[in-house]
């Protein structure tokens, strides 16, 4: 913590050794008030939360977790059940997706209503995410429609685009994973 009780007694006060000592005690009591302040905000917000926080949300929402989860992933899925409020709409789908992964580049969203299909295309930088997004989806797509959630892999027709030598520099599993949108 950058803030030092010593700092706000006026300048004759900080020479006297008494005063510097007992600010100098007094110091870990505040840092640990500071911290317990900022543990408190930090938990109000659910991508910010701690372990303790998301167990808790996890308990009250009735979601269950692997313990190989990622404290990431866990308050994405508190996220993603917390925002499921009907009408489920495109635009609300769309929020939802865009909330979960943060990025308009990680996914494509697809709603063709003459084949009553949608179709998510999940960046590969989101993987992790994709079961999640599946379970989303399911709930919010109605139930004469069909639901496909795939991951975004580069194919042979995106790279042709490129020079050999403009490829040399990647490994096969980095082209794979390339961005090429």
């Amino acid at each position: 913590m950058d803030r030092k009780l010593i700092d706000y007694l006026p300048d004759i006060l900080r020479n006297i050794l008494e005063f510097r000592q007992i600010m100098g005690a007094e110091q870990p009591e505040l840092e640990a008030f500071w911290d317990k302040g900022n543990k408190v905000v930090d938990n109000s917000f659910v991508l910010s939360e701690d372990e303790d926080a998301a167990s808790r949300w996890e308990k009250i929402l009735n979601i269950s977790h692997k313990d190989t989860d990622e404290l990431d992933v866990r308050n994405l899925r508190i996220l993603a059940v917390m925002q499921g409020r009907l009408p489920y709409t495109y635009r609300t789908l769309y929020k939802s997706l865009l909330a979960m992964v943060n990025s308009e580049r990680d996914f494509k969203l697809s709603v063709d209503v003459d084949k009553r299909s949608v179709s998510i295309v999940v960046a590969l930088s989101s993987k992790e995410l994709k079961d999640e997004i599946e379970k989303l989806a399911e709930k919010m797509v109605p139930a004469n429609m069909t639901l496909e959630v795939l991951l975004w892999y580069t194919t042979h027709r995106m790279l042709e685009i490129k020079t050999h030598g403009e490829l040399e520099q990647y490994t096969h599993e980095q082209m794979t994973e390339l961005d090429l949108r």
